[in-house]
């Protein structure tokens, strides 16, 4: 569910990530995928990337900005804690020792964990995990495309607010969270090793080992597909229609995850009568 972890030294050569691209008479979209977190010396940006970068009228990102927003205490607080139904009394005993274990190897004291609600817990788990795999949270390739729109003067705009992403995941059903917080717990160890081949295959240009990932959620996790997947991606095209229907070169960069599957951004665009060519 993440893409990214520690491994050997990527091979040096040309980095080729996939870029798809869709047009109308008088607009041009290249869309990429990105990660939250990259390691230091992971060459990702293809000249291909670059030269678009440099022509880009606009850029879209999942967010327009990477600042907290100011009430970012108040969003946690609300929609991030539940400390009347702790995860100890929704984990069994067998799946609270595996999360003991985890908050150990980062000296997170299980107390302190325990009011999060299943959702919350997930993302501070995958966060801990990357961040033991030696990837900077500022450093991710979203981070990167803004900064260096934001040198060039070029507009930075976002589908998605800080605020409507935590909606998503806070209004995911109790199950759902618990569902995917368990299998989080479950493959934590596994998921270290498996996350590495998606990233390295996509700065290849190979986008399989990521489609069998996606197809494995959709199939074992099918309302948090649903909900962080399906009905976003169809959200994201929304706001590239939006686009085409102005004039310009723009350039679209969003999760990898969005980008594979039957429910990928290309499909429902070519769903929607789109030529979408991958390059």
């Amino acid at each position: 569910m993440l893409f990214g972890t520690m491994a050997a030294p990527l091979a040096a050569q040309t980095p080729e990530p996939p870029i798809w691209v869709v047009e109308d008479d008088n607009s041009t979209i290249y869309m990429i995928g990105t990660v939250h977190m990259m390691r230091d010396g992971v060459d990702w940006e293809s000249p291909e990337l670059a030269e678009i970068l440099d022509e880009a009228d606009s850029v879209w990102l999942e967010i327009d900005s990477f600042e907290p927003p100011a009430n970012l205490f108040g969003l946690i607080m609300a929609s991030g804690m539940s400390p009347d139904r702790p995860l100890s009394s929704l984990l069994n005993e067998e799946e609270m020792a595996g999360l003991q274990t985890i908050l150990d190897e980062h000296g997170v004291p299980l107390d302190s964990f325990d009011g999060l609600r299943p959702w919350y817990a997930y993302l501070q788990i995958s966060a801990l995990m990357l961040v033991e795999a030696g990837f900077d949270p500022e450093g991710g390739i979203d981070m990167h495309i803004k900064a260096r729109a934001d040198q060039m003067g070029t507009p930075v705009m976002g589908f998605e607010t800080f605020e409507e992403q935590f909606e998503t995941l806070s209004g995911m059903d109790e199950d759902v969270q618990l569902d995917v917080l368990r299998q989080t717990i479950i493959e934590y160890e596994e998921a270290k090793t498996e996350l590495v081949d998606q990233l390295e295959s996509w700065i290849d240009g190979d986008l399989s080992t990521l489609e069998t990932e996606t197809a494995e959620i959709a199939e074992e996790l099918e309302g948090f597909y649903d909900v962080l997947f399906v009905e976003r991606n169809h959200g994201f095209v929304d706001g590239i229609e939006d686009i085409l229907d102005g004039k310009g070169t723009a350039l679209v960069a969003v999760g990898l995850g969005h980008y594979v599957g039957p429910d990928s951004i290309p499909e429902i665009l070519r769903e929607r009568g789109y030529t979408v060519e991958r390059r």
